[in-house]
């Protein structure tokens, strides 16, 4: 098992904890506020936390640490996280458009 863990600051300036565990080809990520003691855990980061969890993956990479695999594991999650929001946003337009009418 491998474990990624990194820090970034919220919107309000809160510093929050992350966590991705890389087991089997399978990842899991949390995170936690500093100000909370437990981690919530789930399957998919948010688009931005998943590009800046790139970026980390990408330097150890870069230095030798880490496989490109992961990288390209993170890419295709990427990838399929940008499709369904312009899914999403295609049908929220749809919805306007026909209620517009």
């Amino acid at each position: 098992m491998t474990r990624h863990e990194w820090r970034d600051r919220s919107e309000d300036g809160e510093i929050i904890f992350y966590r991705a565990d890389h087991h089997s080809d399978v990842w899991r990520f949390s995170r936690r506020p500093k100000s909370e003691d437990r981690w919530e855990y789930f399957d998919v980061m948010e688009l931005g936390e998943m590009e800046t969890f790139r970026d980390i993956l990408y330097n150890k990479h870069h230095r030798k640490r880490l496989p490109i695999k992961h990288v390209e594991q993170i890419d295709v999650m990427i990838t399929k996280l940008k499709s369904e929001a312009a899914e999403a946003e295609a049908e929220a337009a749809e919805k306007l458009s026909g209620e517009e009418e």
